[in-house]
Parts: structure tokens; sequence; C-alpha cells
């Protein structure tokens, strides 16, 4: 459970991630900031290309130097200010403190080494454990993650396993070293619904377990009502709206999540002549990340769009307990039923 009373585990202020190209630079993550106490599963939801996976790389230091860097802001790890860390240190927090469940496992995972090979390798780097030691704690974890026999399945190799399998065993490997913090980066793309049900609750199950920290990444946002109790909306590299989920759900206050919501497939949709009403969707494209934009970055897709909007960004601001949103027309935009 949320320790409330608890000072958060992490703290990410004003985070900036830049990607360098022949384009221009690419402002990926403009000014986003949150906290996440521990015990906390923390939401992070958007469209494809608002920032999401860039600012779960940008915690890890991960963005490769090559393309891009964190260009301002802090983050900060039990009080601890990571972006000025060297690169053993990071390493030293990686996979031990700090782990991250990557999109598609196949890809994540090294298809010439065994499953079991993978988890003992990380455990005997952070924990010092002997190799006996270590592989009895990979077996452990297969186990934990309820796959099947995990004494065969420790010498089998990445494509020998399903996708739900690998996915259990990329959260195995996330959580073989006990982390604080657990980074869901898409825990449940590509696979059916049946297995991404049995994947949320295996990470809801070692949450309470372990006291774990998570931050869940996903476009989904029947999985932010399942798993998160705090939520975030970005859109084109900002944050604009967090709220407590269940507050969120109710009373959403940004047209961006708004359409968002608006867009999900619902069973109890009223009937039209007999028919179900064709889904919503957002009209236009996100903006270039290249250039500045003078107003706000979602005005040209948006119903509530004004003059001020257009020519002014809309800071983020406490519109109601525990609420943020980042809008000028947040009264036009409550007076409009969700239905």
């Amino acid at each position: 459970m949320t320790d409330q009373l608890a000072p958060p585990i992490l703290e990410v202020e004003d985070l900036r991630t830049h990607f360098f190209t022949r384009d221009g630079v690419v402002r990926a993550v403009n000014g986003v900031s949150f906290s996440l106490r521990p015990g906390e599963t923390l939401g992070i939801v958007g469209e494809s290309g608002c920032g999401k996976s860039v600012t779960a790389l940008s915690i890890l230091r991960l963005i490769p130097r090559d393309l891009g860097r964190v260009v301002g802001g802090s983050i900060r790890f039990e009080g601890r200010e990571l972006t000025g860390l060297d690169e053993q240190e990071m390493r030293g927090l990686r996979g031990h403190r700090i782990s991250m469940i990557f999109q598609e496992p196949m890809t994540s995972l090294n298809p010439v080494l065994t499953i079991g090979l993978q988890i003992a390798e990380n455990v005997q780097r952070h924990l010092g454990l002997s190799k006996k030691a270590a592989w009895d704690r990979a077996v452990e974890m297969l186990s934990l993650v309820k796959i099947a026999d995990p004494h065969r399945r420790v010498h089998e190799y990445p494509h020998q396993l399903s996708g739900g399998m690998r996915q259990r065993v990329m959260i195995a490997m996330a959580l073989s070293c006990d982390p604080q913090i657990l980074i869901a980066d898409e825990p449940t793309t590509a696979l059916d619904v049946t297995i991404q049900a049995q994947i949320l609750d295996l990470m809801l199950e070692l949450k309470e377990k372990l006291g774990t920290a998570i931050i869940m990444i996903t476009h989904d946002l029947g999985v932010v009502a399942e798993t998160c109790q705090q939520v975030i909306v970005m859109y084109a590299g900002r944050k604009v709206e967090e709220a407590p989920v269940e507050e969120l759900f109710d009373r959403p206050m940004h047209p961006y999540t708004r359409g968002l919501m608006a867009a999900v497939p619902r069973l109890d949709g009223r009937l039209e002549g007999g028919v179900r009403p064709r889904l919503q969707e957002i009209p236009g494209i996100v903006p270039s990340l290249t250039a500045p934009l003078p107003g706000c970055p979602f005005e040209p897709r948006c119903a509530f769009s004004t003059e001020q909007c257009a020519r002014h960004m809309p800071p983020l601001e406490r519109r109601g307990a525990a609420h943020d949103a980042a809008c000028f027309e947040v009264d036009r935009v409550l007076e409009k039923s969700l239905v």
C-alpha cells in the first residue's frame, strides 16, 4: 500500500530531454515534473510520441549519447541527484534500485543466452552472489512470476517461450534484485486480453508482496484504471493533467484527456437506431516538436480552443483537490458531459 506520509522516493522536476537531428532539436520531454511515493503506482498515459518512454529512459540515463541527452531539470532518487552521476554509479542503480520492463520482450532479451543465465547475471553483478546462489535466485524468481517448471525453463532460450512467458521473464529479471522502483513500459503490448489480465494481476500481487513503487507507462486507460493510484497525462512532451485515478476518470479537465476517454470502446454505450455510435477520434496530428510552440500544443485539435490558446501556453495549475490541468478553458470543458 502507498504510504502517504512517507517522503517521495523519486522526484522529477522540470525534466527536459532533447534529441538532436538534421531537422532540428526535438524537444521530446519539455518541462515534466512529478513525484513517486513508496508503494505507489503512477500511470503515465498519452498517444505514441508524447514522451512517456523518453521520460522513463531519461530517469535511468539510457538516452543514446549520439542522439540526445537530458538538457535540464532534476531527477532525485531517495534525495540523491541522478543527473550528475557518472556511468559507473548509474550502473549500480540500474537493474538494482531502479528496474525497467522494456517494450517488446523478444527484442529486450538476449536470444543467444538462456533465461536463467540472463537473470543470474544481473543478480551476480548487483548482489554479489555466487554462481550457484545466483542460479538458485533465477529459479526462485521464475517461480515467483508463476512460470511452470522453473527448473527446466531456466535452461531454455527466449524463442522457446510464448509472448506472455517472455513478459513474465522480463518481470522476474526486473524484480530479481528487489528494486525500490519498477518502471513498466507498455508491459502488456501485443498480449491477448487473457494474458494481459494475468500480467497485471501478477504485477499488483508482487507490488503488495515486495512493496515496490511502480511507474506504469501505457496508452491503455483500462490498464490505468485497474492498476494506478495517480495518473499523469502527457501530450507533445508536456504534462497536461495530473490527478488521483478516480478523480481523473470522474472529472477530466483537459480536452485531450477527454478525447482519449471518448476514443475507448464502451459496451454500455447508448444505441442509436439499434446501432452503437461510432468511436470518437481526436482530429489532426501531434505537432512537430522541432520548433517552439507559442501556444497550447493541443490547440489545433481542440474543440474548446480560443485565440488565447493559440497565442499563450497555458500553465499547469491546481484546479481542484490534488488535480492539476494545463488548460485555459477548464470551466467550459467541465460543462460538457462525458457521455
